[in-house]
């Protein structure tokens, strides 16, 4: 009886196991099920910016990450995000010189922590 329960209990969390490595190899491992839509920033020429500023955000693990964190940043007047997932970087630029604070706040609001590199 005791090896019957300890099968099954076994065998639920094989199901479990599989059916998460689906969803992260269709979805990104921080999906929420939904697709999650790009915002643009207001101006997409980076000629129109001056300042650059880079972080480092060890916790980005997928596109879906890079995305929140891009859109944080595009939402910002006169701002610009540039993601490179596989380093887990991002570049801010910026027209007027950067106020660390602001961009900092709108990552860690986005659910991640970073730092300035």
């Amino acid at each position: 009886m005791a090896t019957l329960i300890i099968a099954v209990i076994i065998g639920i969390f094989f199901i479990f196991g599989i059916k998460h490595m689906l969803m992260t190899s269709k979805e990104g491992c921080c999906s929420t099920g939904d697709h999650i839509e790009k915002i643009k920033p207001e101006d997409p020429d980076k000629k129109h910016y001056p300042y650059t500023t880079s972080f480092t955000v060890q916790d980005m693990h997928c596109a879906n990450c890079a995305i929140k964190i891009s859109n944080a940043l595009n939402k910002q007047k006169d701002t610009m995000a540039s993601i490179n997932l596989s380093k887990k970087e991002v570049t801010v630029f910026t027209k007027q010189e950067p106020h660390i604070n602001t961009i900092t706040s709108a990552i860690h609001q986005a659910g991640y922590s970073c730092q300035l590199k």
